[in-house]
């Protein structure tokens, strides 16, 4: 890695199948937390909610590793059999779960899941308890269950994420140039990593050093937070 002025802060990180390093901050970290507690759940049911680009999907992923865990898809919960499908699986994983449509079908998985002794990871913008449900046993299951939430990032940990995000691409960036990145950009992890790779990109392509006004013209273009947020 080149090196770089050192800001306080050092983050964790753990491995996501797949994907990039997970990192682990106070965002997220009670959240990072359950996942590393299962199987030890004190329920065959957990929600994970929080806003869009906050790694959600990401930390689904995460689990699927740990657990060996079958990540859903939406016909996966009206078109399969529930007892088939928990059968096959040590765990399974919903993302999106709040946009769910058939309240009863997601209900039959809940009690399938319990009486197989398995776990359910349900994973939404708001917590489970406040999803707009009309079946009253599904918002008792809902409601009864622990959740926990992943927050957007604070300044400091958009300032590490980017020294990170720009060491792993072995980019030389001034502490004057991150504290400039971070009272501009979106506070989102995904908005971060996008700005991190169009940075990365533009530079190469233009043979150009990382500074103010090459990372200017990137937050006035607008554009580098196309990705879909988790």
């Amino acid at each position: 890695m080149a090196a770089s002025q050192q800001l306080p802060l050092e983050l964790g990180h753990r491995p996501a199948i797949g994907r990039s390093d997970f990192l682990v901050t106070d965002a997220n970290r009670e959240a990072v937390g359950w996942i590393d507690m299962w199987p030890k759940w004190p329920s065959h049911g957990l929600g994970l909610y929080g806003p869009p680009g906050c790694g959600k999907s990401h930390l689904v992923h995460v689990f699927a590793a740990k657990a060996a865990a079958h990540v859903l898809e939406v016909n996966e919960i009206t078109e399969s059999d529930p007892i088939a499908l928990v059968a096959q699986h040590k765990a399974l994983a919903w993302d999106n779960a709040d946009a769910v449509s058939d309240e009863q079908a997601l209900f039959h998985l809940f009690n399938v899941v319990r009486e197989a002794g398995k776990h359910l990871l349900i994973v939404g913008r708001t917590a489970p308890a406040r999803w707009d449900v009309m079946l009253p046993d599904l918002k008792s299951r809902l409601s009864g269950m622990p959740s926990v939430e992943i927050r957007q990032p604070d300044d400091t940990t958009i300032a590490a994420v980017l020294v990170k995000l720009f060491r792993d691409r072995q980019l030389e960036v001034t502490p004057d140039l991150v504290d400039y990145i971070q009272k501009r950009i979106p506070r989102t992890f995904v908005a971060v990593q996008a700005l991190a790779e169009r940075v990365d990109r533009d530079a190469l392509a233009q043979n150009r050093k990382i500074t103010v006004p090459l990372v200017r013209s990137i937050l006035e273009a607008g554009d580098f937070g196309a990705i879909e947020p988790g």
